[in-house]
């Protein structure tokens, strides 16, 4: 059976779209995005899924900052429409409750209930909490308002109801589609200099190369120095992708996390 670690706890979405994309595996709950990292790293299970980019709040730092400390491959993205609903054990609730993020993504629907607010750490947590205290209103997935038999009091409250979380696949095996297909890096400079940016950028330019992301991450080593993740488009089995590779590589350390397909479930 395959083990893949998931970031926790129960009917969290990277558990939700884990149990819709690999139904019958055995899925291993995180505390942590770091932690999933980890266990692929050590071999402690076969593959990880951690959320990689959110519509409306962007990139996952922890997901990006752990890419570039682990040395595991992207196998595939799994776009996940978020669609939030509110739940609670009666209409009488006083607060409502959910992860920072979730609530900023229902302000509109929280103003107009005119209830305070409180944060815990993860949405299928303010269900939970929600089970056990009536004065509370959780803001979360409709599955983990079903698992702590919670009413479900209003579905997609969301400001955004085109809201997508972009999760990646990830696991020490590389995978190269040959067709629609993207591309990951971490471009790594040898020296900071003026122009180093443009000097990569017209490596993918002149090798007719679409950037469908660029994000700069500190080192952690000097203030000011950075390493840069990169994604495009197209497959390392492009002679195109291939001699950009080569190019950057005679001038920069470069990983590659492989190419990948991308999903939507």
């Amino acid at each position: 059976m395959t083990k893949i670690a998931v970031l926790g706890p129960e009917y969290s979405y990277s558990h939700i779209i884990a149990l819709k994309a690999f139904p019958g595996s055995d899925l291993l709950l995180c505390r942590t995005i770091p932690e999933i990292f980890d266990l692929v790293s050590k071999k402690q299970v076969d593959s990880g899924i951690a959320p990689i980019e959110n519509l409306i709040h962007g990139s996952v730092r922890e997901s990006l900052t752990s890419l570039q400390k682990y040395k595991v491959k992207i196998n595939k993205t799994l776009d996940f429409p978020i669609a939030l609903c509110i739940a609670s054990k009666s209409n009488n609730f006083t607060k409502i409750i959910s992860k920072q993020e979730a609530l900023s993504q229902c302000s509109n629907f929280i103003k107009s209930a005119n209830k305070s607010t409180e944060e815990c750490p993860s949405t299928s947590r303010a269900m939970e909490i929600a089970s056990t205290d009536s004065s509370y209103a959780a803001i979360g997935s409709k599955e983990a308002a079903k698992k702590f038999n919670l009413i479900i009091i209003k579905d997609n409250i969301g400001d955004n109801s085109d809201n997508i979380t972009r999760f990646i696949l990830i696991s020490l095996n590389e995978s190269i589609p040959k067709e629609k297909a993207r591309t990951s890096m971490m471009i790594i400079p040898k020296k900071d200099k003026p122009g180093l940016l443009f000097e990569i950028l017209s490596i993918f330019k002149d090798n007719n190369i679409n950037l469908t992301k660029i994000e700069s991450i500190p080192t952690a080593k000097k203030l000011g120095e950075y390493e840069f993740f990169i994604e495009i488009e197209g497959s390392m089995a492009e002679n195109r992708i291939k001699s950009a590779l080569s190019s950057l590589q005679k001038i920069h350390a470069v990983y590659s996390f492989g190419s990948y397909a991308a999903e939507i479930i």
